[in-house]
């Protein structure tokens, strides 16, 4: 028996972790959420700008609520195009996927330990994200008082959170299937 450290190990002392290592040894989950969030925020904006399109208004519905969210106007799809309402709404939207995908990722990989089949992750999954989103869509109108009836409207807002749940979950699973076979090759 040598006294030599165990190469998989790493120690603060004897091999000081990267920014990146350090990232993923405090949230494991994150690196497997992002590219979840933002499939997720891309399902939801690549549908939104069809209907925008389809209305002969593009980007009228992240610019309205970009106007509402950080310049405290009204939600109006008449609202003239501004870069930075688009932008900075479109961060904003991306950031709340991340982290409801943060907390998919996560109930995923705590149900699939606890041998919860994921199949029944994913149905369950998308159910559970879709009241997730949904009630963080209300809630931001309700801080922005934008009243349902004249901003997106229900159904609209449904399909919404539908197409976001349903690409999130499927996500989910892709890459949870994934994993679990890489593991079994191991």
């Amino acid at each position: 028996m040598t006294d030599r450290p165990d190469p998989r190990v790493t120690s603060a002392v004897a091999r000081p972790l990267t920014t990146r290592q350090a990232a993923a040894e405090s949230m494991p989950y994150l690196e497997v959420a992002v590219p979840i969030g933002f499939v997720g925020a891309a399902a939801v904006a690549a549908f939104v700008l069809v209907l925008d399109i389809a209305a002969g208004q593009p980007l009228a519905t992240p610019n309205a609520l970009g106007a509402a969210v950080f310049r405290g106007l009204a939600f109006d799809l008449g609202t003239p195009i501004s870069a930075i309402n688009v932008f900075g709404y479109t961060l904003l939207h991306s950031a709340i996927f991340v982290v409801a995908a943060s907390g998919a990722v996560t109930l995923e990989y705590t149900l699939t330990e606890n041998e919860v089949p994921l199949s029944t992750q994913c149905l369950g999954g998308a159910v559970l994200l879709f009241g997730v989103l949904h009630t963080s869509i209300l809630t931001l109108m309700l801080l922005v008082d934008a009243p349902l009836e004249t901003t997106l409207g229900p159904a609209r807002l449904l399909a919404i959170n539908a197409i976001a749940a349903a690409a999130m979950a499927t996500a989910t699973y892709a890459v949870a299937r994934r994993r679990l076979a890489r593991r079994e090759t191991d």
